[in-house]
């Protein structure tokens, strides 16, 4: 347990500091700070995927960057921590060396800064509403950027999870059914390393699971965890301490949840979110300077677009079975606005992994049989889809890429076999960077008898559907 007692500053720790006059990664045994983090030297370390690594996404370039050192918290910050510094305990499944959960980035911002001040550090962030800057002369806690956190979790690896090029039960806490390779192996196994192994189904508590070459638990799978940047394509200019752009949609959280596909939980996989996200495997973990800047990194309020008073919504949707074509029925009925089916030109047919496997596994784009077309007599579209390997259909991936949505406010509902939105979520945002994703709605396959009333409450919130 990460517990404030151990942040107390009374238990002794070595707070020495390594000199590596390469300034390569680290390599020798993890020092301990006095509040039980470990030192990390940075230096000259590598980030992103090969171009020969599977199921990659175009966004992982692999480069190279130059950190400064830094101490990071060997485990997830845990529910009694959380609790205990705020009062409140969000986290749906509730368990006191649990990782929190249900947070939001600005949520996991606040705490750094009340922690900070509990102990009598500098906290390391102004606040002014969304508005956030990063004070790095500071000595309190914060989030890891996304660099740190990947050369953190690969700890001087250079395989797809810091474990090898295989995802392992019981090293990792992920989706065990869904192994590294899983989508090319489901319908006739090719690949004999790819075994579906223990799905646990829940968090584990922090620190259980083994430690990588730094001495950091749980880097892989278990929660995934909000870090600084904002999304964007990795900038090739700013190559020392990079921390993101000064302004975007989605901030970024890495290394996947137990609920998680193994291909999402790779080292280099990058989760685009919008910040206002609070999911059941998503929390944070902290760090600290080491070694204190005069540099402020300013960040701007997230990019949203405004609701107008009288949106003009339309209801779009791919379905296979029926249940996401259900709750789209439905929900255009309530706003009495019109639905558009996604429609391909050759549909799939039978068992749909098989059906769409070929597909899925090639990232290909099937052609439709039909365009939605006057865009700009909509400002809202709420997009259906089923959650298919975790991730956005390829149909789906067809339409809105040849849509003229930029500029237009996304609402996704999504029905799922258990993965609730997988991450399909930042998929999407991915292919929309000039839309805008709200707040989604997810559902386990028909939804079940509430699920009219669930989407009541869904639109409600998202100011289409006045609250009954």
């Amino acid at each position: 347990m990460t517990g404030l007692s151990r942040r107390s500053f009374v238990a002794a720790g070595l707070a020495g500091a390594l000199t590596l006059a390469s300034r390569t990664a680290l390599t020798a045994a993890p020092i301990k700070d006095k509040d039980g983090f470990i030192r990390l030297e940075g230096g000259n370390v590598w980030i992103g995927s090969s171009q020969t690594e599977r199921q990659r996404n175009a966004d992982e370039k692999r480069h190279q960057v130059f950190l400064s050192p830094f101490f990071v918290d060997p485990r997830e910050v845990c529910q009694a921590d959380y609790e205990e510094l705020t009062g409140t305990n969000p986290s749906e499944r509730k368990g006191k060396n649990l990782p929190v959960e249900h947070v939001s980035w600005l949520d996991a911002v606040r705490y750094c800064n009340a922690l900070s001040s509990r102990v009598g550090l500098k906290p390391a962030y102004d606040i002014e509403g969304e508005a956030v800057a990063w004070d790095r002369s500071a000595d309190g806690y914060r989030l890891l950027t996304e660099a740190e956190w990947e050369y953190a979790a690969r700890a001087g690896t250079e395989s797809i999870f810091n474990i090898g090029n295989q995802t392992d039960p019981d090293q990792i806490n992920y989706q065990g059914n869904y192994p590294y390779l899983i989508e090319e192996n489901y319908v006739v196994q090719r690949d004999p390393t790819v075994n579906a192994g223990r799905n646990r189904g829940r968090m584990v508590p922090v620190g259980s699971l083994p430690a990588n070459a730094f001495g950091l638990h749980e880097m892989h799978g278990n929660a995934a965890e909000w870090v600084f940047d904002y999304y964007a394509a990795y900038d090739a200019e700013n190559k020392i301490d990079p921390c993101g752009p000064e302004k975007g949609r989605c901030r970024i959280a890495r290394g996947g949840g137990y609920n998680d596909f193994a291909k999402h939980v790779r080292s280099a996989y990058r989760s685009a979110l919008n910040p206002l996200t609070k999911d059941r495997n998503l929390g944070f973990r902290l760090a600290r300077n080491a070694r204190p800047s005069d540099v402020v990194v300013r960040t701007q309020a997230p990019e949203r677009i405004q609701m107008p008073e009288n949106p003009r919504a339309i209801v779009v949707y791919f379905s296979y079975s029926g249940n996401t074509r259900d709750a789209a029925q439905y929900a255009a009925m309530r706003l009495g606005v019109r639905l558009f089916p996604i429609t391909m030109q050759e549909p799939y047919h039978g068992e749909i992994y098989e059906a769409s496997q070929i597909d899925m596994n090639s990232n290909a784009r099937p052609a439709l049989a039909s365009r939605l077309e006057n865009m700009d007599d909509y400002d809202v579209v709420l997009l259906g889809y089923p959650t298919w390997w975790a991730t956005v259909p390829p149909p789906v991936f067809s339409f809105v890429e040849s849509t003229r949505l930029a500029g237009k406010i996304i609402l996704p509902f999504s029905s799922h076999g258990s993965t609730d939105f997988g991450e399909s979520l930042s998929e999407l945002a991915k292919a929309v960077p000039y839309s805008y994703v709200g707040q989604g709605f997810e559902f386990y396959y028909s939804g079940g008898r509430r699920l009219h009333e669930r989407i009541d409450r869904w639109l409600s919130q998202n100011g289409l559907l006045a609250a009954s």
